[in-house]
């Protein structure tokens, strides 16, 4: 992961949220606004942008990357990571924003459901007691939700958490 960082750093891209699982933290680029129910303002050429929302139990972070595309975040009171979100006109990189771990299983498991005739190339639904997600690409328009289940907090459906298209 170190090679990942510096590499990224090297390249001047804006290192995206921590994974599944994990503690937040922003690149050194990053500016998080106050916070806000709205989403993040679109960002600066070079830039990315940052806001955070809090709710009772969890709060949520969203960044807005250079290109476009839109990450969020969800944190839940200890400050670990239960679930990301995303959308935008590519697929972020999803080893870095779930963590190696589960974007193997993710894609993983998405080869066996399309080798059974039960998945598709452009979306991928599937959940367990340890790792559930969400995703579709349709015409140059990719969303997705991954969350862990034992860490989303009481009474929080992982449904509600996407990235609105309005964002």
């Amino acid at each position: 992961m170190g090679g990942l960082a510096i590499a990224a750093a090297a390249l001047g891209t804006p290192c995206a949220f921590a994974e599944l699982g994990g503690a937040p933290h922003l690149g050194p680029d990053q500016r998080v606004a106050t916070p806000s129910r709205k989403a993040a303002a679109p960002a600066a050429a070079n830039t990315a942008t940052a806001a955070s929302t809090a709710a009772s139990n969890w709060t949520m972070r969203e960044i807005t990357l250079p290109d476009g595309l839109i990450e969020r975040e969800y944190l839940n009171a200890d400050g670990v990571v239960f679930a990301v979100a995303w959308r935008g006109s590519h697929r972020p990189e999803l080893s870095v924003l779930l963590g190696t771990q589960y974007a193997t299983q993710m894609s993983g498991r998405a080869r066996e459901l399309r080798q059974q005739g039960r998945g598709s190339h452009g979306s991928t639904s599937q959940a367990d007691e340890t790792f559930a997600v969400h995703a579709s690409a349709h015409q140059r328009s990719w969303t997705g939700i991954a969350w862990l289940p034992r860490l989303l907090p009481a009474g929080v459906d992982p449904d509600t958490l996407t990235v609105p298209q309005d964002s």
